[in-house]
């Protein structure tokens, strides 16, 4: 661990983030505080994350794995609370979303012994997963009411003539579910001849062959996309209900926020 402090190249790293701060001075940005302490507590952030998760992988039992992914989840399902504003009552429906497609990725890709069940493996897939889907469900449900919000008529036509507040916003679900799936789907179309994504390239960094790192991308990819499936259609399905009462009306949004 002592290491970790004494490495100059970690210090040196320092000097790029210098560089953004001149150039937001030299081109009068204003953004030099704000990259500064950004840079500082995102040091601070991985730093102590990296002292926890020396602490939990020393553990044998998967216990401490499960309740690290329950507050990671917790957490994931709060902040995607506070971008949905406007959204009443959708904190546990972002959690039911954010732990099923958790749970059920992270328990196929166990049992198809894609990965091993040890922790660290687990946790750091977990926070790949629900970065991924808190993001993908945030913009889903922020896309949703934005679509409601501009067709309020078409809706509001709909239930006058009896439709069901599903059957009056069937059309803008699966809209909205569709899009929210482009960027992943873009993802993989230009996987490896774009871009080189992140833990492919931090393997080869870290001395592994190549192949060993395009088969450990490739389960990720996979993972992330079928985890954001998931996610975006159980908070689009779910999170809707919550525009409408239990008499099929449509709310006010402006008062529900």
């Amino acid at each position: 661990m002592t290491s970790f402090w004494r490495d100059p190249g970690l210090y040196f790293s320092l000097s790029l983030v210098l560089l953004a701060v001149f150039i937001s001075w030299r081109e009068s940005l204003q953004l030099e505080k704000e990259l500064i302490w950004a840079s500082l507590r995102g040091f601070a952030q991985l730093t102590l994350v990296g002292y926890i998760l020396v602490w939990v992988f020393s553990q044998e039992g998967l216990e401490i794995v499960y309740l690290t992914l329950l507050g990671m989840t917790l957490m994931a399902a709060w902040i995607v609370r506070g971008r949905s504003e406007g959204i009443p009552g959708i904190f546990p429906i972002a959690f039911l979303a954010l732990a099923v497609s958790l749970s059920l990725t992270l328990g196929f890709l166990v049992l198809g012994r894609s990965i091993e069940a040890k922790p660290r493996l687990l946790i750091p897939l977990g926070g790949m997963i629900l970065g991924n889907s808190m993001n993908g469900a945030s913009l889903t449900l922020n896309r949703l009411k934005g679509e409601v919000e501009s067709r309020k008529h078409e809706i509001l036509l709909y239930l006058s003539l009896g439709a069901t507040s599903r059957q009056a916003i069937q059309k803008i679900l699966k809209q909205v579910i569709k899009a929210s799936l482009i960027p992943a789907i873009d993802t993989l179309k230009a996987l490896g001849l774009i871009f080189m994504p992140g833990m492919m390239a931090g393997l080869i960094v870290a001395g592994e062959s190549p192949l060993v790192a395009v088969r450990y991308q490739i389960i990720v990819m996979f993972m992330l996309l079928a985890s954001a499936t998931l996610t975006n259609l159980l908070v689009a399905l779910l999170g809707y209900r919550r525009l409408f009462t239990t008499a099929h009306q449509l709310r006010d949004l402006g008062r529900a926020a």
